[in-house]
Formats: structure tokens, sequence, C-alpha cells
């Protein structure tokens, strides 16, 4: 519904479109569907009836700019590189801007400031930089339009500790996602080297990604995996190096699963090849 009221303000649309919405989730098998595919094909439904590609851009512009804002003035106290920690919690806060997890009626800014007062455990943290200081290929998988730009803090930290970063964004608009257009809004395609998908999925589908992707995915020695379309793509996938899991959490399916509660901030340990979470 909030897809729709984004799309178009033809009443008739939005009722066709919700219409065949509800039609496909009838005969979707809940349990053995993957459920970045389903909700990719439900917002794939609502675009194609109101003919509108990219029903959240305007909100995704406007994410964009205020986040640029709060940069600029973050960097003009702390400067444009911050230590690791901080990054972390800058890029993790950045993970509350999430239009299409939850119904917002707050501006990003206001979210934003809202999750700075969130916590993260220092000793997960402390891990994490050392992960990354032992890895030469990182993968960075980010997730919405707005905090993309929080993000460049962490991939600088990430670069000023050694490793190569290649940035990973969605293949084509879905809901409020991060796309190369979002990467060049912000300056993240100046930063470093900055590829997508490939496929306009909200989450990672390996197998039908574009080659460029799964290349850049196999050559990678660790994943620094942003919110939890992400996680939820790439939990149950064992072929796969270290992975390092940064959102927060928004709903009692993932709150439930990471043994967690809605609101916190988290980062959550996948060793490779495996497909339990290390929490402590």
């Amino acid at each position: 519904m909030e897809a729709c009221e984004y799309a178009t303000e033809d009443i008739t649309l939005r009722y066709r479109a919700l219409k065949d919405v509800i039609q496909y989730l009838n005969g979707v098998n809940l349990n053995q569907t993957n459920h970045v595919k389903i909700g990719s094909n439900v917002h794939r439904i609502v675009k194609e009836i109101t003919g509108n590609p990219d029903p959240y851009r305007e909100l995704k512009t406007l994410s964009n700019m205020m986040a640029l804002e709060w940069l600029a003035k973050l960097e003009e106290e702390l400067g444009n590189s911050l230590p690791f920690m901080p990054a972390v919690s800058v890029a993790a806060a950045g993970n509350m801007i999430d239009y299409g997890a939850m119904k917002i009626h707050e501006t990003p800014k206001t979210l934003f400031d809202k999750a700075m007062k969130g916590k993260i455990d220092p000793r997960k943290v402390e891990e994490a930089k050392q992960f990354v200081k032992e890895s030469r290929q990182v993968l960075y998988l980010c997730d919405n339009a707005g905090e993309i730009a929080f993000d460049k803090l962490l991939v600088s930290a990430i670069r000023s500790l050694g490793p190569e970063v290649t940035v990973v964004v969605r293949g084509g608009p879905i809901i409020n996602d991060a796309t190369l257009e979002d990467a060049h809004e912000v300056g993240m395609t100046t930063l470093a080297k900055t590829i997508s998908t490939g496929t306009p999925v909200c989450g990672i589908l390996l197998d039908e990604s574009s080659p460029n992707f799964q290349e850049a995915f196999d050559r990678s020695d660790l994943i620094i995996s942003k919110g939890q379309g992400n996680l939820e793509s790439l939990v149950n996938i064992p072929r796969k190096p270290i992975t390092i899991y940064i959102l927060k959490v928004k709903c009692n399916l993932i709150a439930n699963h990471l043994k967690s509660e809605i609101g916190s901030t988290e980062i959550f340990f996948q060793r490779a090849n495996s497909m339990n979470f290390q929490n402590s």
C-alpha cells in the first residue's frame, strides 16, 4: 500500500496494483519461497501496474540530500576521516533511514539523530576491525539511499586499514534501496570502486546477479553487509567468506532470529562456510 501511494495518485491504479499483489501472494508458499524474491516481486507488480519505475525516487533524493547536509556538519567537527569505532556507529545509525521496512513520518535527520543514541558492543567492533585488517578484498554491501552517505565514513575507515574495498548497490530501483544513481549523488563512486548487483531486488539473489558482481563476491575474503535485506539474502548461503552484518533490527522476524530486540543496533559475525551466527 505504501509503495502504491508513492507510485501514483491514481486511485484506480492503486487498486489494480493491490489486487494483483494479493493475487500473487495467494499463490505463494511463504515457507518455501525466498522472502527476498517475494518482496521484490511485490514491488515489481506495483511498478508495472502504476507505470512508475521508481516510486521512492523523490524520497531517496531527499534522504541523500539530508544525509549529505548532516555529514558535512559532522566532518566540520570531526574531519572527513573517522577512526573505525565511530565510523561503524555512524554507518549503523544510518541504517535506520529505511522507509521500506516501516511506515515512517519522521525526517531522515530526526531518525539518524535518534539512531546515534544506540549503543554498539565495543568488543564486537574491535573484532570486526581485526577481521578487516586481516583481509585483502572487502565487499561492502550497501542498503538504503541516505544511509549510503554515512557508509562513506566506514568505507574510508576500512580502506585506511589496508584492504581494497568494492562497494555494492542494487542493480535497479527497488523500494528506497541505494542504486548507482544514489552512489553518484552522495559521492561514493569517487571514494571506492562501486558496482551493482545487476538485478533490481531488495537483497542479494546470487544466482540472478551479474557476472561482474559474482566475480567480486567470489574474489572477496570478507563481506560487510548492511541492513536486514542483505542479511536475509545471505544468511543461508554457505558459499561465502566471513560476513559481518551491521544493522538496526526493525521487525520481529529478524529480532527473533538474532535473539535481539526491535530498535537495537547489532553486529553479527558469520564464519566462512558456516550457517551459524556468532553473537559474542
